[in-house]
């Protein structure tokens, strides 16, 4: 190889070496950046939230029928009220009694008072025989009806202290002159018993022994026997059947003495 020769490949070969070393500078400042996959956030689901079941209060122990300040107090053969027991409200009745004062609660004793006086404007006139009574009455009124029937028998139409539906100051027995206001069968036949069987629940008052109820009431069958229980309930109660007892519509125990 000539001299002139080598000196050509000799610059060749450095004007190579630049080129290559100019082209790896230049890639070096590049902005490299690792490839990556976009991905969608994926929506998270809202909880289901089940509905709250309020329990459904036994009526056994459901203070509208337990409490003494509720209208709707239950006082029969399976539920005694507090020995003692009086009404604070108790008030006299302004309307017609057939032997003398006579006490209802205050709300009843209102109601029974608006209830007369519409029966009243129809020319129709019950007259109140007894309403409240006490414990000790109730006792001794009980007591003379097993001395003189027997205590089978006196169940059937008479209280015995603390179950009374009277005690509560809720109850009135109803008669009229036309049925010598005795207290028997016959007052469903005359205009006044007529007329509170059809008419009394728009005052809140229900008869209270319906017949053919005495398995469920614990009582035969009493047509003068009126409860206040406020309108609304009575007419509810009324609307599904006139017939229907306290017990049957409240889902309360009736029948006869647990003991």
């Amino acid at each position: 190889m000539t001299k002139k020769l080598l000196v050509t490949f000799v610059v060749m070969f450095v004007a190579l070496l630049t080129i290559i070393g100019f082209i790896l500078i230049k890639d070096s400042g590049k902005d490299i950046r690792p490839i990556t996959s976009t991905v969608e956030p994926t929506e998270t689901p809202e909880a289901t939230v089940e509905p709250t079941i309020e329990p459904t209060m036994d009526p056994e122990s459901d203070p509208r029928f337990t409490s003494t300040d509720s209208v709707l107090v239950f006082a029969n053969k399976k539920h005694k009220l507090p020995d003692g027991y009086v009404p604070g409200d108790l008030v006299s009745l302004s309307v017609s009694t057939a032997y003398g004062d006579v006490q209802m609660r205050q709300e009843a004793a209102d109601a029974i008072a608006n209830m007369f006086n519409a029966a009243n404007a129809e020319g129709i006139y019950p007259v109140v025989t007894t309403a409240y009574r006490g414990e000790d009455f109730q006792r001794q009124l009980y007591d003379n009806y097993v001395n003189r029937d027997g205590q089978e028998a006196a169940d059937t139409y008479s209280s015995r202290p603390s179950y009374s539906d009277h005690q509560t100051g809720l109850a009135a027995d109803i008669s009229c002159e036309a049925n010598g206001y005795n207290l028997n069968r016959d007052f469903e036949n005359t205009a006044e018993g007529q007329w509170l069987a059809q008419h009394a629940h728009e005052y809140g008052f229900v008869m209270r022994y319906p017949d053919g109820k005495q398995d469920i009431t614990g009582y035969m069958y009493e047509p003068w026997h009126f409860r206040y229980i406020g309108v609304e309930e009575a007419t509810a109660l009324y609307n599904v059947d006139p017939n229907m007892t306290m017990e049957e519509y409240y889902g309360i125990s009736g029948g006869n003495y647990a003991e």
